[in-house]
């Protein structure tokens, strides 16, 4: 929504390809929304959706993106952008280019959050490093066909291993400032846990984290922490039941429990009325992935704690939190920000201007339509890794 607002700003047209089941909010104003997609990235995971999945997944995309696209009567000047691709949309795209005239077609850009070892649709029978390595023979690619990562280092990656240009589109901030109304000054210091509950996100780390600063700072109303703790879409393994059971025996003034799935103005509630975001995330899974709870914490202007090396932490610009290590670590960085919540507060708020300027939904529009423009069209080998690999490495990637 961010980003079309952004687009409408700009003097742009807007249309929606959707999902047939996707429901149109009345806050979406005059927006076309046209149902195309029968599937959704997260279908191979349902056990009731499982079972009536075609083995040919990307091809059904395919069919219907062509079909969509061919509905919409979108032409060359126009832009069509996946904002959250997945390994059904990559597969698809050897296939669309080679099935349309892509010269007279709409400008193609497809991003990404995922690396490919957690991107969702992965099959055992289509490896995607070898579905992203024939993605640099693809004739479009860099004039028709645009690739993007929603984090610089993300990004940086597939373009090095992959060998054709993949540019950061970072993602813009998901609500106005006003929406976000400062924290209480009065009354304990909250650190906010929010998503599903998931080991790779260090949610079985928060009863030790708890325990060890319950005395100190729990029993003294000094800091409380609200968890988000709703079942991923596997529902919930043991190790987690049992994280959930010991946060559980807390006295509710000290550690509040969010069980039920909350709503988007519930969610965006609770991350205002927070003074932290606790974004301890596994360093292998989430050093180049990105993070939409990242992103929405910073633009929020909350201090993030974030495990270091990921890039939550690179977020982290202007002293608004802290890159954590580990449970001792996290410890001490929350009773940091309980001895020194306005200091905190003010270099928080700092930081979401900083990413606010840098990164707004018009920012966003901009990167996407200018990319297309042939005066600013490069050589493979773009500037975010241009001076720290060298070109030999590459061998026939380099064509400049």
């Amino acid at each position: 929504k961010r980003i079309t607002d952004g687009a409408l700003s700009l003097g742009h047209e807007v249309e929606w390809l959707t999902h047939v089941e996707f429901s149109s909010p009345a806050q979406l104003g005059p927006i076309a929304v046209r149902p195309v997609f029968t599937a959704t990235m997260y279908d191979r995971y349902r056990a009731d959706k499982r079972a009536s999945l075609p083995p040919d997944l990307d091809a059904r995309l395919l069919r219907e993106l062509k079909e969509g696209i061919a509905a919409a009567r979108v032409g060359e000047r126009d832009h069509v952008v996946f904002h959250t691709a997945y390994a059904d949309v990559y597969r698809a795209l050897p296939g669309y280019v080679a099935g349309t005239d892509w010269s007279r077609g709409p400008c193609l850009h497809v991003c990404t959050p995922y690396d490919l070892e957690t991107m969702p649709g992965k099959t055992p029978g289509s490896p995607l490093a070898d579905v992203f390595s024939g993605l640099r023979t693809i004739e479009a690619v860099d004039r028709k066909l645009f690739f993007w990562a929603e984090t610089p280092q993300l990004a940086a990656h597939f373009t090095a291993r992959y060998g054709f240009n993949v540019r950061a589109l970072p993602l813009p901030p998901p609500r106005p400032e006003s929406d976000y109304a400062a924290a209480a000054e009065a009354g304990p210091v909250t650190a906010l846990y929010l998503g599903a509950a998931r080991e790779e996100k260090g949610f079985l780390h928060l009863p030790d984290i708890a325990a060890r600063l319950y005395e100190s700072h729990g029993r003294t109303g000094k800091l409380r922490f609200v968890i988000q703790c709703t079942p991923q879409i596997v529902g919930y393994v043991p190790s987690i039941k049992a994280a959930i059971e010991a946060l559980s025996r807390f006295p509710a003034a000290y550690v509040r429990l969010i069980e039920a799935p909350l709503g988007e103005d519930e969610y965006h509630a609770e991350l205002a009325a927070c003074d932290a975001v606790l974004l301890l995330y596994n360093q292998k899974n989430y050093r180049i992935r990105g993070s939409g709870i990242a992103v929405e914490a910073v633009c929020a202007g909350k201090c993030l704690l974030a495990r270091r090396d990921t890039f939550c932490a690179s977020l982290i610009t202007h002293g608004g939190g802290r890159a954590v290590d580990g449970v001792d670590d996290t410890v001490h960085a929350l009773a940091e920000l309980a001895k020194r919540p306005g200091e905190y507060r003010e270099r928080a708020s700092t930081q979401a201007a900083h990413y606010r300027r840098a990164s707004g939904a018009q920012a966003y529009v901009r990167r996407i339509i200018g990319q297309a423009d042939e005066s600013r069209r490069v050589p493979f080998f773009p500037s975010s890794i241009a001076g720290h690999v060298s070109p030999v490495l590459f061998g026939s990637a380099w064509t400049g």
